[in-house]
């Protein structure tokens, strides 16, 4: 699970004390920092795939919502 957080932390451009708390793998702090960063908890925790695809459909809706807010 660290690794993982690692990974998003380095493609997300995250500081270290974003993901410090999350890195002692405590459940609450696992649970806020990917709600936090809109990162699935079965990627997170189990390394489940399905839902790291889930993670990155989330993070590239976000994109385009913001690169075209009024859905135009």
């Amino acid at each position: 699970m660290r690794v993982r957080i690692s990974m998003i932390a380095r493609e997300r451009g995250l500081p270290d004390t974003e993901i410090a708390r999350a890195m002692n793998c405590g459940t609450g702090a696992v649970v806020t920092f990917a709600e936090k960063y809109d990162i699935s908890l079965d990627w997170l925790v189990r390394g489940d795939l399905k839902g790291l695809l889930r993670t990155v459909r989330a993070k590239q809706q976000t994109v385009q919502r913001l690169a075209n807010p009024e859905g135009s």
